[in-house]
């Protein structure tokens, strides 16, 4: 597959906007670049971080189901220079362990392929979950007069204001302030993770959270770990089409035109260096192209490999000279750029969050 990439004109991520290399040294210059190209062609300008975050409610929800974790309301409160803002979320804690990781994820009440209920095992293995629900920040549809964005835009969304994806993440970033507020959490395997939108969403809030350290996109696609220029399926006329309001306006001028794009989906795979980054996909999950978030992972590797990370390694259980089509049950788990192909289809699964545990685990 990596020959594939010489054949696609991807804008070259180790190269500073004035043509010059990157160099280690200069890999903060670099990141900031990438980091403002996202803003103005993708995400939207970054909001600004909450002067002060408190909890302002806690209800007990009892013992989960399966018996493995107990589950409890938090309502956080968003002091702002223009305002406030609270918004609940869930936070399910291991019967088992004192410390525990946490697992922040988000989803939508009304598709289930989204809930991201973590399995039992999960919560045996030592690790939390922290969910949250968009429609608590903001509805998923066009609109910024309600919710978070009203309170950060007293006088209006500009096109160029952060879009919805980039608001839940940085909300997901809160929660990750709260639980080192609180104490009691493992916060150097701190996990941020989401499922289409959502992995989009988790990787807008790790991108401007260095603080995060496991970042996990489950089927993310396009906008997310997917490289756009000739994937199958779904393309930024699509995306741009049925839910602008994700991103900032800038982005829809490039539907049709994906190879004008001054980026592409390597450029959030070397923004999160030298972090550790997993990307999960699903065979029959066309409309994201799993084969094409997996070229994401092989052309963001350099960032990583520039820092003196292993990056990504592509092996697997069955080698074969140079790079393949993976096929269910591959999971390539050697560098801090990992790759987790499974069978079925879009959505987030106990696979998907088994694959989680190992991947954290292994990097202990």
């Amino acid at each position: 597959m990596k020959q594939v990439l010489k054949y696609l004109g991807l804008p070259d991520v180790l190269r500073h906007n004035d043509g010059s290399a990157v160099t280690a040294e200069t890999w903060p210059q670099r990141r900031a670049e990438i980091l403002a190209l996202l803003q103005s062609e993708l995400y939207g300008k970054l909001p600004p971080e909450p002067v002060a975050i408190r909890e302002v409610k806690r209800e007990d929800l009892g013992l989960l189901e399966h018996g493995a974790a107990r589950s409890e309301m938090i309502t956080l409160e968003l002091t702002y220079p223009s305002g406030t803002f609270s918004f609940p979320f869930t936070l399910s804690l291991p019967v088992n362990c004192a410390c525990p990781a946490c697992i922040i994820t988000i989803g939508m009440q009304y598709d289930p392929r989204y809930l991201a209920a973590p399995p039992a095992e999960v919560f045996a293995h030592g690790f939390a979950v922290a969910h949250l629900w968009c429609a608590d920040i903001s509805p998923d549809g066009p609109g910024y007069d309600e919710g978070l964005p009203a309170v950060l835009y007293p006088d209006g969304h500009q096109p160029d204001d952060a879009g919805k994806l980039l608001l839940w993440g940085r909300c997901m970033s809160d929660i990750r302030t709260y639980l080192e507020q609180r104490g009691g959490f493992d916060l150097p395997h701190t996990v941020i993770a989401g499922c289409s939108r959502f992995g989009k969403t988790a990787l807008a809030g790790a991108l401007f959270d260095e603080r995060i350290p496991y970042v996990v996109s489950v089927c993310s696609g396009t906008a997310g770990t997917a490289i756009v220029r000739g994937k199958v399926g779904e393309t930024v006329q699509n995306i741009s089409t049925y839910a602008p309001y994700w991103f900032c306006e800038k982005y829809g001028t490039y539907a049709g035109r994906e190879d004008d794009l001054p980026f592409d989906a390597h450029f959030i795979v070397a923004a999160l260096a030298p972090r550790n980054l997993l990307v999960t996909g699903a065979l029959e999950d066309y409309w994201c192209d799993p084969y094409w978030e997996l070229l994401a992972c092989i052309a963001g590797s350099p960032a990583h490999e520039l820092l003196g990370k292993p990056g990504f390694l592509y092996e697997g259980p069955h080698p074969v000279p140079g790079y393949r089509y993976p096929v269910p049950g591959d999971f390539f788990n050697e560098g801090n750029i990992a790759y987790a192909m499974r069978a079925g289809g879009h959505g987030f699964f106990p696979e998907d969050w088994k694959r989680i545990v190992e991947f954290v685990e292994s990097k202990r």
